[in-house]
């Protein structure tokens, strides 16, 4: 399917890459791969796979060598992202690729750590098979459960008291990942809690909380002198019960975060689109003709979204 003729492309200078001479060098440094369309899944995340190990190799690229475990991981988390944005617009098109870019960064790191050690990727690979076996004795044993809630019930039981997978005698949320952003930590740190009860009765006190703690943010802010007022900290608890109000009603508040990052953006893009054309300057000066193109802006979003559901509906 392939071979590697040699690396001899890399010493080539920039300046001379596109000349004749340089020309017939690549012709035999490149690695001569031909791709073939798969038609089932697994031979299609082989091939995915030997792609990933050509371009970690001596002879492939020297970006992708030069990647790390944190790189990529990071671009894992980029693309998980632009994923969730093609669920939210529903562009199959878009799923269909960004899915791939998730799976290519997935095996980018299987391959980083096969290249230390072999084993590392087969006993992954097992380890997990044997957990999901383990953990849903409803499916792969006689268990019986009735419904989603007990089957998470029986999850937390496994890990717990046959896993021993629990939290240090001295730390409740010791394995709450320490390197998670602050907003994730806080989901994370609430949905803890939960699992042993501590939890409000109905979201009627979530919202409480949310307005008891911007009422404080209130107070610190117009007595910035009081040396108890922390207008910081008070910002936090407010941020905190957001987003406790968030998983609350289930929804993941990064994601949230997210969507409305988005808006924001499409919203203000639209926005200096129309000032431009209107010879509108954006500055302090011209803010009541800002604010009335952006609730043009925002009337016909409004529209269009509902116009495109009653079609839909019809």
């Amino acid at each position: 399917m392939y071979s590697i003729y040699s690396n001899i492309i890399m010493s080539i200078p920039w300046e001379h890459m596109f000349s004749r001479r340089a020309s017939r060098a690549i012709l035999f440094a490149m690695i001569d791969y031909s791709l073939e369309k798969k038609t089932t899944l697994d031979a299609a995340l082989m091939q995915l796979f030997t792609i990933v190990q050509l371009l970690r190799s001596k002879d492939g690229c020297p970006w992708d060598r030069e990647q790390t475990h944190k790189s990529v991981a990071t671009n894992l988390l980029d693309e998980t992202y632009e994923y969730i944005d093609t669920l939210v617009s529903k562009d199959i098109g878009g799923q269909k690729e960004e899915i791939g870019d998730v799976l290519l960064n997935a095996m980018m790191l299987l391959e980083m750590h096969q290249e230390s050690d072999p084993q590392f990727v087969i006993d992954s690979l097992n380890d997990v098979c044997d957990k999901l076996i383990r953990r849903h004795p409803h499916v792969f044993s006689d268990h019986v459960v009735s419904g989603s809630s007990e089957v998470l019930d029986v999850w937390n039981s496994i890990k717990v008291n046959v896993e021993g997978k629990t939290h240090d005698s001295d730390d409740f949320f010791s394995r709450v990942p320490a390197s998670l952003p602050p907003l994730e930590k806080a989901n994370e740190i609430q949905k803890k809690i939960r699992k042993v009860g501590f939890d409000w009765p109905n979201v009627e006190g979530v919202v409480e909380k949310v307005k008891e703690e911007l009422s404080e943010v209130v107070v610190a802010k117009e007595n910035p002198d009081e040396k108890r007022e922390d207008l910081e900290m008070e910002l936090g608890d407010l941020l905190f019960a957001v987003v406790n109000l968030c998983r609350y009603l289930g929804y993941n508040p990064s994601v949230a975060l997210h969507r409305s990052n988005q808006k924001m953006q499409r919203r203000f893009n639209a926005l200096y689109s129309l000032a431009k054309q209107r010879g509108i300057q954006l500055d302090q000066d011209h803010v009541d003709e800002m604010d009335e193109l952006w609730n043009e802006i925002k009337a016909i979003e409004t529209r269009d979204a509902y116009g495109t559901a009653s079609e839909q509906n019809a």
